[in-house]
């Protein structure tokens, strides 16, 4: 893996829909982010690839961030 693809996938993060919220995976980088995705997501569960900076910075409310995964998703967990 390049040195380009490892700041470009510490510098994501995948999201995924919980019971109690928004799920956020940080990758190692040991694999790619849709190979993250695949084996982090539960089977069936939309995920995104987002930048870490989108996210919001408070975490003391994080269980109410919420996201629209109907029609903006990158993949499904297998």
């Amino acid at each position: 893996m390049s040195q380009f693809s490892d700041k470009r996938i510490m510098n994501q993060r995948i999201i995924y829909p919980q019971e109690t919220g928004i799920a956020v995976i940080t990758p190692t980088g040991e694999l790619s982010l849709e190979e993250t995705a695949l084996k982090d997501v539960p089977s069936g569960v939309k995920y995104k690839i987002i930048d870490a900076s989108d996210l919001p910075q408070e975490r003391d409310f994080r269980n109410a961030w919420e996201y629209d995964f109907t029609d903006s998703f990158d993949g499904v967990g297998a």
